[in-house]
């Protein structure tokens, strides 16, 4: 009896072990995709943010989206953005653009991406470039159709990599 009890103690153990370590596996592998996903909607906004496609740039975002910029209150939603950027994004041209994800964590249905960036670009007629370097943090939400958007962003310029 007590051997009998012990096997049993043994083979529940052993198929616990198996349980989890198989959710485990699934687990990685849906964080796995998920990170796909935001990496190839961060390649995707970095394409339109440097064609100056404003609208396909914003679809990145959800629509009450919060930017954080420098220096100023918090801007929510497209509007409030394009007030912002209108200008800047009018007046420069991109010529070369880069995102380094430093970090990605998932956690359910949110993810917060950390990266560093570097912009060169040309403001109105000169056509001396311009590099400009940031680190930042983009905030992830899971939509209800499963895709990510972009729900909060802050940066801040930081100094050239040495």
């Amino acid at each position: 009896m007590i051997l009998r009890t012990r096997v049993s103690i043994v083979a529940i153990v052993a198929t616990m072990s198996l349980l989890v370590g198989c959710e485990t596996d699934r687990h990685d592998k849906v964080v796995d995709a998920d990170q796909a996903a935001i990496k190839s909607l961060i390649a995707g906004m970095t394409d339109a943010y440097a064609a100056r496609e404003w609208d396909a740039f914003a679809s990145f975002f959800s629509d009450d989206g919060v930017w954080m910029p420098p220096g100023l209150t918090a801007l929510r939603g497209r509007d409030a953005w394009w007030g912002f950027a209108q200008q800047w994004w009018n007046d420069s041209t991109v010529t070369d653009i880069g995102v380094t994800t430093e970090e990605l964590i998932v956690i359910g249905d949110w993810a917060i991406e950390r990266h560093s960036e570097f912009q060169v670009f040309t403001i109105g007629d000169n056509p001396e470039p311009v590099t400009l370097y940031f680190k930042g943090v983009w905030i992830f939400q899971r939509q209800d159709d499963g895709t990510w958007k972009i729900a909060r962003y802050i940066w801040n310029e930081s100094p050239p990599p040495s």
